[in-house]
């Protein structure tokens, strides 16, 4: 049977990352299937956008909310009670998201049937940030437990939070991971020459960070380990400023690497396969828990049959077998990761054959979304 879905997040396009990336993938391949899929957003990065609006058939409607500095303490000032009310399934995502709590605390009291994708469970302990710290474990085992109470379908993307919640919390949840367009199968494979010279990099060998410039992402990492390989080696860096970049490229200066440094900013999906086809590994050096709920750029790297560099943080170890489709390194460790990269780059059988092998594990949107359908039927039996 046919739908009607409402989805909620704090952010949704035009703001661009891992969870809203995953949010849209999700409610657009629903919509494909011939679902009434809705997006309760709020209206932070999406100024001067209309308040509803219809993007690849998933109808938007973004409100009002007070934000607390992070995104995560976004509150919306409004909840369009009608619209969750006509709703076959109400479908949070993030339950450290106080957007989501809400929304979700409100279908509950409508007795409307929801599902809740739980994230990043008990993942404060690491943060680098001290507030954050010591304030944030307490924070994250409220709202899960909060959200465990009014949740009728529990889901993750992460193994690492499967075992918490059945080990802390006594909760038998459903993995449905994420997952990328079927383009990223189908895309002639790009020229890694005519790559470089687009954008100038006169080095051969490229190392790929895709993600936001943020501390926790660790792009500083990457750039520390650049002084300890080859001068035919480069770091490119695709992804938006989140308030780091300026202090990464500083970096590179101080410590005589600027020369292997590319920032490309925010590029469209085609330069980045481009991209992914001309490097030898993807590298993802992210510092803490909380930012690696489930990576869905391993999985477009894998898809381009690329193997991926990562630490061993979040659910990085639960998606990298070490030697088998990537490499494992610890968190903060810029020499660690050098010799990775040496590894693979003076290795191109066993850098293709990690690609090759991690492209096995590589889901699709149309693969998940029907998945989400059937799982969302059992819950609305319940």
């Amino acid at each position: 049977m046919k739908m009607r879905i409402v989805h909620a997040f704090h952010h949704y396009y035009p703001v661009i990352g891992g969870l809203e990336r995953a949010v849209a993938g999700l409610a657009e391949e629903q919509a494909k299937l011939g679902n009434e899929v809705h997006v309760i957003t709020s209206t932070y990065g999406a100024e001067g956008r209309p308040s509803e609006e219809t993007l690849n058939k998933v109808q938007v409607k973004r409100v009002n909310a007070w934000r607390l500095h992070y995104p995560d303490l976004t509150i919306p000032k409004d909840i369009p009670k009608e619209l969750l009310k006509k709703a076959d399934i109400v479908h949070v995502h993030g339950h450290n998201s106080l957007f989501s709590i809400k929304i979700l605390k409100e279908a509950f009291k409508l007795g409307v049937k929801n599902v809740c994708y739980f994230m990043a469970v008990n993942a404060f302990k690491d943060h680098p940030n001290l507030f954050i710290k010591f304030l944030g474990p307490y924070y994250g085992r409220r709202n899960t437990r909060r959200a465990l109470k009014m949740t009728n379908l529990v889901l993750v993307k992460s193994i690492r939070d499967l075992e918490i919640l059945k080990k802390e919390y006594g909760v038998t949840a459903t993995y449905l991971p994420d997952a990328v367009p079927d383009y990223y199968f189908t895309v002639k494979k790009g020229d890694p020459d005519g790559f470089r010279a687009r954008f100038g990099i006169k080095q051969e060998k490229i190392f790929l960070f895709i993600g936001r410039m943020h501390k926790l992402k660790g792009p500083h990492i990457l750039v520390k380990a650049l002084k300890y390989v080859d001068e035919n080696v480069a770091a490119v860096f695709i992804g938006p400023d989140r308030g780091y970049l300026k202090e990464t490229l500083n970096l590179a200066e101080r410590i005589g690497v600027r020369d292997k440094v590319y920032m490309l900013g925010f590029v469209d999906e085609e330069t980045k396969i481009h991209a992914l086809d001309s490097a030898v590994a993807l590298v993802l050096p992210s510092i803490a828990d909380y930012v690696e709920v489930y990576s869905i750029v391993i999985s477009e790297a894998w898809a381009r049959e690329k193997p991926v560099i990562g630490s061993n943080v979040g659910e990085i170890p639960y998606r990298i077998s070490h030697g088998l489709n990537g490499l494992l390194v610890n968190p903060s460790d810029p020499k660690a990761l050098a010799e990775a990269m040496k590894r693979l780059a003076n290795d191109k059988e066993l850098a293709t054959k990690m690609g090759k092998q991690g492209k096995t594990s590589v889901l699709t949107w149309n693969n998940v979304a029907l998945k989400s359908i059937e799982l969302y039927g059992h819950a609305i039996k319940q």
